[in-house]
């Protein structure tokens, strides 16, 4: 070859790379353009256009372009190319056939690769064109395999030379990325449809849809939450599931939404999960809905969040819990219950049924209810309890029935039928009540409301019966009638002594004795715990007279009880019809009167009803109605007595005093007005008057600046009693804001005699309010010993009864040091009232009493002339103090000079000896020659360190009181000075003036308590053999007082559970119309209503109060519970007790006796 020639060669092989790289980039160009043409162009011109790219690059003449359906078997023509379209061909677009028609092109399909024919018109296997198709030279057919199936199939033809690989590679690679992009496209418009689709589900579905992300966050709701929670979807959009769920139910979903993060970590399918959830509402509801989740994923299916449905089964849950509760009752039930079908069969019964009539469940079950009928109805009864259940669809009545072993009992008995949707009656239900117990409760509660239950004679109620007919046969034959009143005195003494039984019994024989000494006409009764009335028809006042001399011999007799011999005595008062009063109700009073003048004239014996005796009670009859309006008509007076501290000789408190000037009766003493006042129920206002007008006194006083210690008020028992004692304290603190720690209640030991448990429920809301309590009048009753104890009394007040005669009455001084020791051991503070004297004084003095009040320091004063009495600075003379101004020794040791010259400077001022010493051996010589009360050792000092120093003068001189004044504070240097020196304080280098003079003072008066406690120490041990009489008795009367109040709650402990197991429904009411006992039945019975103790009758039980109201007592009244009828009748408390109130009963129906 020659070199020309081999130029030439390099040049054309050179021209040729050249023209197959620019081949290369033009392809590369167009596949780059595909995408870009996708976004203009819709499905078939953006194949039109891909085929053309694929017609260019491979220099052929024609292009088309197949669509290969799922099947295999169906293709169909999409596409030509504008050349082809402009030139050769004139097919129809959408056109399917058969696969098996095609020509050899399809084989592409057939043989799922590329098919190239370069010679088509002598190849094998054609079958010819359709018509209007393009001529063929040449052509390549190229499938396109997505997922195992030919899903397109693109080819072009007719190039001039023949195709080579390049042309179907080229055509391969523009295919799949021309059906890439189709297939994207479609899977879009797919995801847009159904998102649509999916979408208007979710905004017009009933249930809530709702997204949330794998953090916790809502991302989409559906339009419903709305009429579900209240809120908008834009309101909970991206909230987290603690601001849409309640806290009881976040828990539950925050695990869930932790066990789909861990599925997601691991590559695990998240499970789907169905739960409920409670989720709160706008309006402040809650609603609990039921939950089904599942994962969410996009469109490559990765999980993008959790997608769930709530629905709302507040509803079904009611219903379920609804059946739940339904289910119990029916098994609880303490009424038997039997279901039948519309036959007649039973087909369902409960365990009170079971337990009443005997028979088991199987027993019964497909039988007929007649297997319990008695005999004992007619058929004419059944008939119309069938015609009324017809018509109405209930019945309810009282009825007999017959139990498995044929005992017969009566039942109250209930009927409902129960009808489906249509009105006709599946079912009925009867339920019933045995009414054996109650019949026989019945006749116990009308026994009891007219005899006594400890001694069977008749009570107060059947006595004022015989009473009025006594009075109509003496009216009619001109004759007189009898009525004595007899008190056991002393019961109360001797209950505390002995056994409640002993008392019991001691009453009976009390009554047996009545009982026998009266004549067979005669009434004896018992009308309260120990009073016995007789009524003595046909007896005058001789006959009178001769039976109550007999009488008091009689009673007074030695009673032998248990080994005991127990003496009595007896007040009886004695009134004669028609002479001291026309009617029962003025028999009666003057009977109290007569008896109460017997007691007052030393008991033991007799009192006629005198026309003295009816002055006297007139008198208190008008003192009563003028001491009512008392208050109003500003006859009422508080004073103030101002109460002295015997150490300080300042005043310390005062206590309000009650006056009463009337205009006609003068000045009443308050021991005549206070217990009328409590007699006649008007000691409750009276005490609200006088504690408010207590605080707007002090009020006013504060304004003015006047500096008042504290006022004690009198607060009678009967306050005690009433609920609104404590609204009543807070209002009047509250109104004048009167700080409580400014005021004591002062109690006398009838309220803590009364009722102890509500007194101290009582006193410890009281304290709780912050007011302080006072034990007035200690010493004078039964209970003050444990008083002390139970209750939480700030102070005690000892009587002016033990103070009138202490300086020359030794057992008065001697029970005045030891109320002084019990109060002080017990934390209490003393104050002595009625002090007059010097003497007096001196006396509260030794025996280290706290305060003093009476004329000696001042009298009582009116709150006027307060402002005046504190402006001149009262105090007690300073020879009647408890401490003289005792000289003070202090001991400063530090051998630092400066130190002690800083120390001396600060307690010079305070009046103190003031001793000094540089060391612990000069500290100690110190102590040998002078009597020193409190000293103050530096910590470590050369020699002899502080704590050798104070562990020294701890051996020699235990008296003194010992304080640290170190420069260190190691855990060790406190231990050592606390345990080794029994500091009384450690107080750190550099300190406080005023804490560490505070310190030192303190000391002092802890040292000089210390001495007077071991003075008194020193009185009562040279008391003690005088003691142990006292102590002996003292004891024995707590013990009775004990015993007394363990029998009382005893016996209302037996009451309330003797009325508990009575099935008649029973309900107490106190004088205020409260409830205050509830039976089991009648909490039963009055279900619907709630819970009933400690709820006003009139508020809660309206058809009871007026179905009584103005009805006489026992008499039966109709009302209806709940649909059902029913009887009560009333009782008055009290005849037979201490009782106040009524009494309801209430019986199933009108025959129940």
């Amino acid at each position: 070859m020659t070199d020309r020639q081999g130029k030439s060669g390099q040049r054309r092989l050179g021209r040729a790379a050249e023209a197959a790289q620019a081949r290369h980039a033009r392809r590369t160009e167009a596949l780059l353009m595909l995408p870009e043409a996708a976004d203009t162009l819709d499905e078939r011109a953006f194949m039109q256009y891909g085929q053309e790219l694929a017609e260019e690059l491979t220099g052929s003449q024609i292009s088309f372009t197949h669509l290969v359906n799922d099947d295999q078997e169906t293709i169909e023509l999409v596409a030509w190319s504008h050349a082809t379209l402009a030139h050769y061909c004139r097919a129809a677009f959408d056109n399917h056939y058969p696969v098996s028609q095609a020509g050899i092109w399809a084989d592409a399909l057939r043989q799922r690769t590329p098919v190239v024919v370069n010679d088509y018109a002598s190849a094998l296997g054609k079958k010819g064109l359709p018509e209007g198709h393009a001529r063929l030279d040449r052509l390549i057919s190229v499938p396109v395999i997505q997922g195992n199936l030919v899903r397109m199939m693109t080819g072009v033809g007719n190039k001039p030379a023949p195709y080579t690989d390049w042309d179907v590679e080229t055509v391969r690679l523009i295919s799949d990325a021309v059906w890439r992009v189709v297939r994207q496209r479609r899977a879009d418009a797919a995801m847009r449809q159904s998102e649509q689709r999916h979408r208007l589900l979710a905004d017009n579905a009933v249930d809530v849809i709702w997204t949330i992300d794998f953090d916790g966050c809502l991302t989409y709701v559906s339009p419903s939450v709305e009429k579900l929670l209240g809120y908008t979807s834009d309101d909970i959009m991206q909230k987290s599931l603690a601001q849409v769920l309640c806290p009881g139910s976040l828990g539950l979903a925050l695990q869930r939404l932790a066990d789909y993060q861990a599925s997601l970590a691991a590559g695990e399918p998240l499970a789907p999960f169905k739960g409920e959830f409670e989720m709160p509402c706008k309006d402040g509801t809650t609603v609990w809905t039921e939950v089904t989740t599942s994962g969410l994923r996009n469109a490559e299916g990765d999980y993008i969040g959790i997608v769930g449905v709530s629905r709302d089964i507040t509803e079904r849950r009611a219903q379920q819990a609804q059946s739940r509760i339904a289910a119990s009752v029916f098994e609880h039930s303490r009424e038997g219950i039997v279901v039948t079908n519309a036959s007649g069969a039973i087909v369902l019964v409960n365990g009170a049924f079971i337990e009443i009539t005997g028979f088991k469940q199987a027993e019964v079950l497909g039988q007929n209810p007649r297997l319990l009928k008695s005999g004992r109805q007619s058929p004419e009864f059944y008939v119309k309890m069938w015609e009324q259940l017809t018509s109405a669809g209930h019945w309810a009545g009282e009825i007999w029935n017959r139990q498995k072993d044929g005992t017969l009992y009566p039942e109250w008995l209930a009927i409902t039928a129960i009808r489906n949707a249509i009105g006709v009656t599946t079912h009925y239900v009867g339920s019933f009540s045995d009414l054996s117990s109650a019949k026989a409760a019945e006749q116990r509660i009308q026994w009891l409301s007219q005899f006594d239950a400890l001694t069977g004679l008749p009570n107060l109620t059947l006595l004022e019966d015989r009473a009025a007919q006594a009075f109509r046969m003496a009216q009619r034959a001109s004759g007189t009638v009898t009525l004595m009143l007899v008190r056991v005195d002393h019961l109360s003494v001797l209950d505390g002594s002995f056994e409640h039984s002993v008392g019991d019994q001691l009453l009976i024989e009390v009554a047996a004795r009545l009982t026998a000494s009266v004549r067979a006409q005669d009434t004896v009764a018992r009308v309260e715990g120990k009073k016995f009335a007789l009524l003595l028809p046909e007896t005058n006042s001789s006959g009178a007279a001769h039976l109550a001399t007999k009488l008091t011999w009689k009673l007074a007799q030695t009673y032998r009880l248990e080994g005991q011999e127990l003496p009595v005595t007896v007040s009886i008062g004695i009134a004669i019809y028609p002479e001291n009063g026309a009617d029962f109700a003025a028999m009666f009073k003057a009977v109290e009167v007569s008896m109460n003048r017997a007691r007052a004239l030393g008991r033991d014996g007799f009192q006629f009803f005198s026309n003295d005796l009816y002055a006297d009670l007139l008198a208190r009859d008008y003192m009563a109605r003028a001491l009512r309006d008392a208050a109003s008509n500003d006859q009422l007076q508080v004073l103030y007595q101002p109460q002295a501290d015997l150490q300080s000789g300042k005043i310390v408190g005062m206590e309000a005093l009650l006056r009463w000037h009337h205009p006609e009766l003068g000045t009443v003493a308050p021991s005549r007005f206070i217990p009328l006042a409590e007699a006649s129920n008007l000691i409750i206002g009276i005490g609200q008057w006088v504690l408010r007008r207590v605080c707007q006194d002090m009020r006013g006083w504060l304004d003015r600046g006047i500096k008042v210690p504290h006022v004690a008020v009198n607060m009678s028992p009967l306050q005690f009693r009433d609920n609104d004692l404590l609204a009543q304290v807070k209002s009047a603190l509250s109104e004048f804001n009167i700080d409580p720690a400014l005021l004591y209640i002062e109690v006398t030991e009838g309220a803590l005699m009364d009722d102890s448990e509500r007194s101290d429920a009582v006193f410890r809301e009281l304290k709780a309010l912050g007011l302080k309590l006072s034990l007035d009048d200690f010493g004078t009753g039964y209970s003050s010993l444990s008083s002390l104890k139970r209750f939480p009394f700030d102070e005690v007040k000892i009587d002016r009864s033990f103070v009138m005669d202490v300086t020359n009455n030794r057992n008065d001084a001697l029970i005045v040091n030891v109320i002084v020791s019990m109060a002080h051991g017990l934390g209490l503070k003393v104050i002595a009232e009625g002090v007059e004297t010097e003497a007096q004084c001196e006396i509260m003095r030794t025996s280290v009493c706290d305060e003093i009040q009476g004329y000696l320091f001042s009298k009582p004063i009116a709150s006027d002339t307060i402002e005046a009495f504190f402006k001149q600075n009262p105090q007690l003379p300073a020879h009647l103090l408890r401490h003289r101004k005792p000289s003070r020794t202090l001991l400063l040791v530090d051998d630092e000079p400066n130190i002690v010259a800083a120390l001396r400077r600060l307690f010079r001022r305070d009046g103190h000896v003031i001793l000094t010493a540089s060391s612990g051996p000069e500290g100690l010589d110190v102590l040998a020659k002078n009597k020193v009360d409190v000293i103050i050792s530096d910590q470590r000092m050369p020699g002899m360190t502080g704590v050798e120093f104070l562990r020294a003068a701890k051996a020699i001189y235990p008296d003194t009181i010992r304080i640290v004044l170190s420069g260190y504070t190691e855990l060790q240097s406190v231990t050592d000075a606390i345990n080794e020196g029994a500091v009384y304080r450690f107080i750190t280098k550099p300190w406080e003036d005023d804490a560490l003079r505070e310190h030192v003072q303190n000391a002092f008066e802890f040292k000089e308590l210390l001495e007077e406690n071991q003075q008194l120490n020193i009185k009562i041990r040279a008391s003690n053999q005088e003691l142990v009489a006292t102590n002996r008795h003292l004891d024995e009367v707590l013990q009775k007082t004990r015993d007394q109040i363990e029998r009382e709650e005893t016996s209302l402990a037996l009451v309330r559970e003797a009325f508990q197991h009575i099935s008649s429904p029973v309900i107490g009411v106190d004088e205020a119309g409260v409830m205050v006992f509830v039976s089991a039945a009648a909490e039963r019975l009055f279900a619907a209503a709630g819970s009933l103790p400690g709820c006003e009758l009139a508020h809660s039980l309206p058809q009871l109060d007026a179905a009584v109201l103005g009805a006489a007592e026992g008499v039966r009244c109709p009302i209806v519970v709940d649909g059902k009828p029913c009887f009560v009748q009333w009782h008055q408390m009290g005849a037979n007790s201490r009782s106040r109130g009524k009494i309801f009963v209430f019986s199933l129906t009108e025959t129940d006796a």
